[in-house]
């Protein structure tokens, strides 16, 4: 597996699943602080967020299998609709909620990407 991520190419169906840097990006959009993040800090969150999730989105996960990862991929196509992301004229709590929405849905992919490579291991 590869240690190195290119979070913002727009290729991201060809970029390896890295757990660390989602993990990493995940800490960042969901830790809880006293004050919210610069906007800055929130929107280049967001972008490593939603690569991430479009990344484990292109991995079989069982889509046709499990209707609760249908469900789950449903909830993906809908986040990931460009009417529903802040712009740079939205207010910054706005970004912050969606930073976090991407950052929630991110977990539950990688949680189950996370279990379907023990599955892997045991089997193989």
């Amino acid at each position: 597996m590869s240690t190195q991520i290119a979070t913002t190419a727009p290729e991201t169906a060809e970029l390896p699943i890295v757990l660390e840097a989602i993990d990493e990006s995940l800490d960042t959009a969901l830790a809880i602080g006293l004050a919210m993040p610069d906007r800055s800090l929130i929107d280049a969150t967001t972008r490593n967020l939603v690569d991430h999730l479009r990344a484990l989105m292109a991995e079989d996960l069982g889509f046709d299998k499990d209707p609760a990862v249908r469900a789950l991929f449903q909830e993906g196509y809908r986040i990931l609709d460009l009417a529903r992301r802040p712009s740079a004229e939205s207010p910054h709590f706005s970004a912050y909620q969606y930073m976090r929405e991407v950052g929630l849905l991110t977990r539950r992919f990688a949680d189950v990407y996370r279990e379907m490579q023990k599955r892997d291991v045991a089997d193989g």
